[in-house]
């Protein structure tokens, strides 16, 4: 049986890309800075953006903008964007996103995978089917389980883009040892890990394309699906470990989920709010979403209606399970700070439970470096969360 080998992976997990295209106008934005009647718009535009108005008309005229200018037609650009200010009256909120149903599925196992560092726990290399498409994940669980026992289920969301990381796999076979089972997507578009490892003689890749969060929580649910029908799974309940992409997605599953989502541990979030992360790109703000320019090929209104579906702040009101929310203390200020500000700040007004946490110290990835002092930190006091809200199976080992 082939070992499972595990190495670091340094990378920016908040890059992401959905495709190669750029609306036009759109190219090179950031070497430009806006005009007064384009920073005018920006400044108008910000709020009944952020409050999930149907903005649409108003967004079409500042890419009408966008385009006359990249055209050297600074006049008639100026024009577009007096006009796209004028837009933002009366507007009305957009309609309430609409969720499919809830997808099911079943494993197939692929390949069984050893974790050198934890003998006593089995990693397999599952597949199942979701929205037509192939995906593929991990499954990890005790070597021996307990005869007849229920095992608390953990789902896990890696961050960026780009497969499962390895090193990770150390982290979750702890909690695998503490008395839980993990189950693990790649999610859709994404090489199955992070590294170059070939099952069966070739490298697998999820179906489908990435940076479609619809579609990345359907990876989600129809997993947990699977595992709710394996013999030693707790049906019908989760609780949810996710870093920056996947913490975004995840967050969205726990809301999806309903009363089915125990608790959430989220670490660094990227797209929580992701009507911020667009309105930076507009005005020239550091650059977080660097697919934002292929997303913007869609008709205004299909965009607006998007970002609602990606956004759990305008989703918050789904989620029943207390919170645990971490942010790297190292990079404060950030639209990432500034996102779980506003997140937190819906939480408050819904009066859900919940638990922010700014590790010192801490950079965007640091729960990736499992013996460094912010991950040891954050390890504590998550923990102590499970603890009291979703406790592992109490094995008397």
């Amino acid at each position: 049986m082939k070992r499972l080998f595990l190495s670091v992976l340094l990378v920016l997990t908040f890059t992401v890309f959905a495709g190669d295209t750029v609306r036009p106008g759109l190219e090179r934005i950031e070497q430009s800075m806006p005009d007064a009647d384009e920073q005018a718009f920006l400044d108008a535009f910000k709020q009944p953006f952020f409050d999930g108005l149907d903005v649409s008309a108003a967004l079409q005229c500042w890419f009408d903008g966008r385009l006359l200018s990249q055209q050297k037609q600074n006049r008639l650009a100026k024009v577009k964007w007096m006009e796209a200010s004028h837009k933002l009256k009366d507007v009305k909120p957009l309609p309430k996103t609409e969720w499919g149903p809830w997808p099911d599925a079943t494993f197939t196992v692929v390949k069984a995978l050893n974790l050198p560092s934890h003998p006593m726990v089995n990693i397999d290399l599952v597949e199942w089917s979701v929205d037509n498409l192939k995906e593929y994940g991990v499954l990890l669980y005790p070597k021996n389980p307990v005869k007849d026992a229920k095992y608390p289920l953990f789902l896990y969301c890696h961050g960026a883009a780009f497969g499962l990381p390895g090193d990770f796999m150390n982290f979750l076979a702890d909690l695998v040892e503490l008395g839980y089972v993990i189950i693990g997507p790649a999610m859709r578009g994404e090489d199955v890990f992070q590294f170059p490892f070939p099952i069966n003689g070739k490298e697998l890749k999820c179906e489908g394309e990435i940076e479609n969060l619809d579609g990345e929580v359907n990876d989600c649910l129809s997993m947990l699906s699977a595992a709710w029908k394996l013999p030693y799974v707790r049906p019908n309940e989760f609780a949810m470990i996710g870093h920056s992409f996947g913490a975004g997605v995840g967050l969205l599953a726990a809301a999806r989920g309903g009363a089915k989502a125990k608790a959430v541990v989220s670490y660094d979030a990227w797209l929580v709010n992701p009507q911020r992360y667009y309105w930076d790109r507009m005005r020239r703000a550091p650059r977080n979403w660097d697919s934002w320019e292929d997303f913007c090929n869609q008709p205004p209104l299909p965009q607006l209606t998007g970002l609602l579906k990606r956004s759990i702040i305008h989703n918050a009101d789904m989620l029943q399970c207390p919170l645990l929310l971490f942010i790297g203390g190292a990079y404060e200020g950030s639209v990432f700070h500034e996102s779980h500000s506003d997140f937190t700040a819906v939480l408050d007004k819904l009066k859900k439970p919940y638990k922010y946490e700014t590790i010192p110290n801490g950079g965007h990835n640091f729960v990736l470096y499992r013996d460094s002092l912010p991950a040891k930190l954050a390890w504590k006091s998550q923990m102590a969360f499970l603890e009291a809200n979703y406790p592992p199976l109490k094995t008397g080992k």
